[in-house]
């Protein structure tokens, strides 16, 4: 296949939620314009540099790639006459300055390709969009169940992750082919899907899916963190398929290559718990549209709040219990199903992919653990389902207008001192008080029609 044959330059992983910090250092003349100096560095020490020379369109081509966010940032006006006086150039040094200050120092903003690209050009510079199609092509090329459509955008917050649309193929005239071959069905991928519990490694019947639903299927690259051998991850992703549970969003497929694994699951029209509480119309825009500047934003009910929280720490105490590592909690990563909480994503531990509250809870030594780091971010959904917004540092400095009981909750996980005392564990939040007294009594009986 020609699609194959361009070459993707797999670079050492990076973690990319690593902050990039960048200082304009020197201005320097060239062919008649005017070249910034920028030295940048990733995480905390700016011992191990580089540097990238930059003039005032790239930031002008910048910062209209941003614009769709709707965040109004400082970038100086562009001057026709006397820009190349000595005083309007350091005039001119200082408020660039500024301005890719207040790119990077946006959480937002900083984990878009377009900031990457500008800082960091040497390990961003490479087409993720035309690997993640190569790939999900590659993972597919021998199913007969499913059929790769077009790409849905950068809906979400990772740059290595990428949707498509999925369909299903028409049956074939031979009712006795398989719908999904075997784990090694070729020497470049391997599929893997979930199915009934015995454990088949056969696709589900997308026949059995609900008249108008719509399917997603989700490239992501492995990350800095993988662990597993290539040799077993096909089998540990095969069992984690076989899990199942009320409130985990199951997987109907997942193939892999030694790049990356593909999942396809049910996709919800109505987005992602963060959706709902930036209120955003249309799930399928892009990250930057929906949660860089979002047009309102609503918190749940207190009831909303303990029910959703409950279902939480329940599903991620039956991850635990069989083992298996979550880590990845974040709004982002939660739908709910007429009242019923689904976790999505459960595959990301084992792809070694960073967390989104990586870069706060690095900041804890006490926080390491993978049971801690998932009460920890337990407590990052629980603020923002109560207060309508995400709280933006590692620690809560002050809680108000909220329930003593919902305060108090709050501060065990997400205050400095409970930070670094050490945080309960789940079994421990799900017996809070807060939950006893606001969570729905419905809840359970629910739990069997999620």
């Amino acid at each position: 296949m020609a699609v194959f044959a361009s070459r993707y330059e797999r670079k050492l992983p990076i973690d990319d939620t690593q902050a990039l910090s960048c200082e304009i250092t020197a201005v320097q003349e060239v062919a008649g314009h005017t070249e910034y100096l920028l030295r940048v560095w990733r995480g905390a020490s700016n011992k191990n540099y580089w540097t990238v020379l930059r003039r005032y369109n790239d930031f002008d081509r910048l910062d209209k790639s941003l614009r769709v966010s709707g965040i109004e940032l400082p970038l100086p006006r562009k001057r026709i006459f006397g820009n190349m006086r000595p005083e309007f150039i350091a005039e001119r040094k200082q408020a660039l300055q500024e301005y890719i200050n207040a790119v990077l120092m946006n959480p937002i903003l900083a984990s878009s390709l377009p900031a990457k690209r500008f800082v960091d050009p040497e390990s961003y510079s490479q087409s993720f969009h035309d690997h993640a199609v190569q790939n999900a092509m590659l993972c597919l090329r021998n199913d007969t169940t499913w059929s790769l459509g077009g790409s849905m955008g950068a809906i979400g917050w990772r740059l290595r992750k990428h949707y498509f649309k999925v369909t299903t193929k028409p049956p074939e005239k031979s009712s006795n082919k398989q719908l999904v071959k075997s784990g090694s069905q070729t020497h470049q991928s391997k599929h893997f899907a979930a199915g009934s519990s015995n454990g088949s490694g056969h696709s589900i019947d997308a026949g059995t899916l609900d008249p108008g639903s719509e399917v997603v299927a989700e490239w992501l690259e492995y990350g800095p963190d993988k662990f597993i051998d290539e040799k077993e991850i096909g089998g540990i992703m095969k069992s984690l398929m076989g899990l199942q549970h009320p409130h985990i969003e199951p997987v109907l497929l997942a193939a892999h290559t030694e790049n990356g694994c593909l999942v396809i699951r049910k996709f919800h029209k109505h987005g992602t718990l963060k959706d709902v509480l930036c209120m955003a119309a249309n799930p399928k825009n892009t990250f930057l549209s929906k949660y860089g500047n979002p047009k309102g934003r609503t918190a749940l009910s207190m009831k909303q709040v303990a029910t959703y929280g409950k279902q939480i720490l329940e599903a991620l105490i039956f991850l635990h219990s069989k083992g298996y590592a979550y880590g990845h909690l974040h709004s982002g990563n939660i739908v709910i199903v007429d009242d019923c909480v689904k976790l999505l994503d459960i595959e990301n531990f084992l792809l070694g992919v960073p967390a989104f509250y990586r870069p706060f809870f690095m900041q804890h030594s006490k926080i390491h653990a993978i049971e801690t780091i998932d009460v920890y971010c337990f407590g990052h959904v629980l603020f923002e389902m109560a207060m309508g917004y995400p709280l933006q540092e590692s620690v809560v400095r002050q809680i108000t207008e909220c329930p003593e009981a919902l305060k108090c909750l709050l501060e065990s996980i997400l205050s400095k001192e409970a930070c670094k005392a050490g945080l309960p564990t789940l079994e421990q939040l799900l017996g809070h008080r807060f939950f006893l007294q606001y969570a729905s009594t419905e809840s359970r009986r629910r739990r069997c029609q999620c």
